[in-house]
């Protein structure tokens, strides 16, 4: 007999695997990135792109954008005509979205809902978009719960962007340079089985971009969050590996308005950072609402 397996706690544990940020589901820890948390630029952002496109989105739908934090596609998916229901926990997110929305000439297409993945959906009046979507926002305990109040937002499609990396902080190049293997299953994985268990029919396409190496407040912190991201532990030969690594590529460096990544939303003018670039690797997982 072929034993169930229980998405939701293989969800709980995978999850727990990675740190701080992503395990916090507190409004005060995430209020305090608002101000920073979206990049204002004016050039073009692969995730941004390659979301957009692999939503497969027609013109004019709308969208319930979940965790859409201060804006990061809220606003240039409204710019592009798009009405956008854009919800967060985070009261100061919201605050900052408008206020972003507003210098960006579109305010009047983001409406904001202060609206927590663990609170009861069902006794809201939330509105039905074509489209639901939830990027690299899955805060949340309950998989199977969470992703059906994603469902019931959606008259079309949903669409979620998850992490591919095992825990956060965790560095390819780093965990080749010191002979570690990356451990077990990532969140997408799970989500994957969970939806395919409810024969449910996704679709998982892989999104690349560059990525923003983090900044530290010490060459010890740097070090420090690079072996905690090795969950599985560290050998003596991989631990003499790390150092050796870091006493060679982990860099002190001096430049106005980097933020920390020590989990505080500080800006620093001195910081430590290691030296080569990377890619982020997140997982596009999209399901129709009439697959379900």
């Amino acid at each position: 007999m072929t034993q169930q397996i229980d998405w939701n706690e293989l969800w709980k544990e995978v999850s727990n695997q990675r740190t701080t940020e992503s395990l916090n589901t507190t409004s005060e820890f995430w209020d305090q990135f608002a101000e920073t948390f979206r990049k204002k630029t004016k050039k073009s952002d692969e995730y941004i792109e390659q979301f957009y496109e692999m939503m497969q989105i027609r013109p004019g739908e709308s969208i319930f954008d979940m965790g859409c934090a201060s804006g990061t596609l809220a606003i240039p998916y409204a710019q592009r005509g798009h009405e956008i229901y854009a919800a967060d926990f985070s009261p100061r997110m919201l605050e900052v979205l408008m206020k972003n929305a507003e210098e960006e000439g579109v305010a009047d297409r983001i409406h904001p809902i202060l609206l927590d993945w663990n609170e009861d959906w069902s006794l809201r009046d939330l509105p039905v978009c074509d489209i639901a979507i939830a990027s690299r926002s899955l805060i949340f305990e309950d998989l199977t719960g969470s992703l059906k109040k994603l469902e019931s937002v959606a008259s079309r499609r949903i669409c979620v962007g998850a992490w591919d990396t095992p825990t956060k902080g965790f560095d390819r190049f780093v965990s080749k340079a010191i002979g570690y293997e990356r451990p077990g299953l990532a969140v997408h994985s799970v989500i994957m089985g969970e939806l395919m268990s409810r024969d449910v029919s996704p679709e998982m396409l892989i999104i690349r971009s560059p990525f923003r190496l983090s900044r530290f407040k010490s060459f010890e912190e740097g070090m420090e969050t690079l072996r905690q991201s090795f969950i599985d532990g560290l050998t003596p030969e991989q631990e003499e590996r790390l150092q050796e690594y870091c006493r060679e590529h982990l860099f002190h460096k001096q430049g106005k308005g980097y933020k920390s990544s020590g989990g505080d939303g500080q800006e620093l003018e001195d910081y430590w950072q290691l030296d080569h670039d990377d890619m982020s690797t997140v997982a596009f997982i999209r399901w129709d609402k009439d697959s379900i």
